[in-house]
């Protein structure tokens, strides 16, 4: 019995000694694992300033050629044109206070907006025996006047005719 106490506590000595050696191994990895990470973390911490960096220069170097731009192509517009885009742009400035609640769709439009088929049947209730007139429309074919004919074009129909006959 004894020898198997011994042979026990021999076999029990052989496996603390395994688990000794794969706890240190695997310490070791921890170790190796944690400075890899921290190597990486410094790594990417440099990038990101360097491409911080980079991003704030070209950002400079899009401000100035942005205002280059601005001030070549001032130089080079037509005044009509400037005067045409102040207008524009003093319009909108009057006008959006009026139409802000419309665009954010919380009010109707300020213009009022009519329906065209709404119009001429609302136009053609009342109206039943009355006569429009209106001085913007064209006269109407009757009333137009032709010129007189000259004596000479009257020659050219006749000869034109008698070509035709001819040929």
């Amino acid at each position: 019995m004894e020898m198997s106490y011994l042979a026990h506590e021999v076999e029990l000595s052989k496996r603390h000694e395994e688990i000794l050696s794969l706890r240190t191994t695997l310490l070791q990895q921890m170790e190796n694992q944690l400075e890899s990470q921290a190597n990486k973390k410094k790594l990417q911490t440099i990038e990101l300033k360097s491409a911080n960096e980079r991003n704030r220069l070209l950002l400079r170097d899009l401000g100035v050629a942005e205002e280059n731009l601005k001030a070549r192509a001032g130089t080079h517009l037509h005044p009509s044109f400037v005067t045409l885009k102040t207008k524009y742009w003093t319009f909108v400035e009057e006008h959006l206070p009026k139409r802000e609640q419309f665009l954010l769709g919380q009010a109707e439009s300020p213009v009022e907006v009519t329906n065209s088929k709404h119009k001429k049947s609302q136009k053609e209730k009342p109206q039943d025996n009355v006569t429009i007139e209106s001085s913007n429309l064209p006269p109407l074919p009757s009333t137009f006047k032709t010129p007189p004919l000259s004596p000479h074009s009257e020659k050219q129909k006749r000869t034109k005719v008698s070509r035709k006959k001819d040929g």
